[in-house]
């Protein structure tokens, strides 16, 4: 099961993608990728709020992550750790849509699956702490 795990983690990221260049965020959900309650777990320290639940909590994390950003990123590496969890790695890319000044991030993650959705996701700014909280060694 674990390889299934690892293929429904990209193919909802992979759909995310093509939902975002498509004004589409929440296509993983409308495919059936995310659970309907998926939870999406943000790092301490990203100034916004910790946690979003559902299609509609989703829409709200990307509008608070992005809509200063001219925004893209890139699934690295999923690796499977058991018991249905994924650890990601992503890599984002943004410039202020009002400076232009360009940031880039790597962040870590552990996303759950059960019965071929993903049903949470906790992301870190470390991807040693995404490896550590699915225990495993980065």
């Amino acid at each position: 099961m674990s390889e299934q795990d690892v293929e429904v983690v990209r193919r909802a990221f992979k759909a995310f993608q093509k939902g975002m260049a498509s004004g589409n965020p929440a296509i993983t959900f409308d495919l059936g990728l995310l659970s309907p309650d998926a939870k999406w777990i943000v790092p301490s320290g990203a100034g916004i709020q910790p946690e979003y639940e559902g299609r509609d909590g989703w829409l709200e994390f990307i509008k608070a992550w992005t809509e200063d950003f001219d925004w893209s990123i890139e699934l690295a590496q999923a690796v499977d750790a058991g018991d249905g969890r994924v650890v990601v790695e992503t890599h984002q890319r943004a410039a202020g849509k009002a400076s232009g000044v360009p940031v880039e991030l790597q962040m870590g993650g552990v996303w759950t699956v059960e019965n071929g959705q993903v049903v949470r996701m906790e992301n870190f700014f470390d991807l040693a702490d995404a490896f550590a909280a699915a225990g495993l060694q980065d």
